[in-house]
């Protein structure tokens, strides 16, 4: 099984290719940031950092975040609608805004405003209110990435956690053509045995990186999915991720 490189890279990564070159959402349709939307239509994903203002309507997806409290979009961005922001795992809230870091919504953008039809790397349980997030960039150069996983409880009360183990969350990709497993996170990796309870307050996120020695995958987009390793869990998440 093949293993893929990860260094510390958290933050939104914002390379460019070329236009439509990027078939990375479900479904084969083209993964851009919101720098490469512009201009664009038909169906397609973008990620981004997502900015809302519920009260003044706005939504957006933005190419970067600026340093400020609340912080602010920073251009160029995409408008969206269709996104119910308390389903996102690893939203913050302050003076009346919302912001999460690299979203990946899909839908039919027209134009400079996506129609989002769902959050790819994203599920919320709404038995439980929690939320599951994985994080990878819009496009890995050099095989090398991150995998941040985000657990948010979005429910009005405390939600206790058990992990039966120390692994906190499972990454696994697979070939799109044939369907054949290519890299799970947890192989030829051992785990301290012990149990960990842990209590989420109410809107409280946990977050994990998901650390990875150097070895490489090939060029092209792999099914990723991930699963929270805890009782209770939200489900799995899946989406895609575009090696060049």
């Amino acid at each position: 099984m093949k293993r893929i490189a990860l260094v510390a890279c958290c933050v939104l990564l914002l390379t460019a290719c070329g236009r439509g070159d990027r078939q990375g959402a479900v479904g084969g349709a083209p993964l851009l940031t919101p720098a490469e939307a512009e201009g664009r239509s038909g169906t397609v994903a973008v990620q981004g950092f997502l900015w809302a203002r519920p009260t003044d309507g706005r939504f957006r997806l933005c190419d970067a975040s600026l340093e400020s409290f609340p912080p602010q979009c920073g251009e160029p961005a995409v408008e969206v609608t269709g996104i119910d922001i308390t389903e996102v795992a690893g939203v913050s809230f302050g003076e009346n805004t919302f912001w999460a870091e690299a979203v990946r919504a899909r839908g039919t953008l027209t134009d400079g405003t996506l129609a989002v039809e769902a959050v790819e790397l994203n599920r919320r349980d709404a038995t439980t209110g929690l939320s599951f997030r994985v994080i990878v960039p819009v496009e890995v150069g050099d095989n090398s990435v991150d995998f941040v996983a985000l657990v948010t409880n979005s429910s009005t009360g405390p939600m206790d956690l058990r992990f039966l183990t120390g692994q906190s969350a499972e990454v696994t990709l697979q070939d799109p053509a044939t369907g054949e497993s290519v890299y799970q996170w947890s192989a030829d990796r051992s785990f301290d045995q012990a149990i960990r309870d842990v209590t989420l307050a109410a809107g409280e996120t946990l977050r994990f990186v998901l650390d990875e020695p150097d070895v490489g995958l090939a060029g092209g987009a792999y099914d990723l999915s991930a699963q929270l390793t805890a009782t209770p869990a939200p489900g799995t998440v899946v989406g895609r991720l575009v090696v060049r």
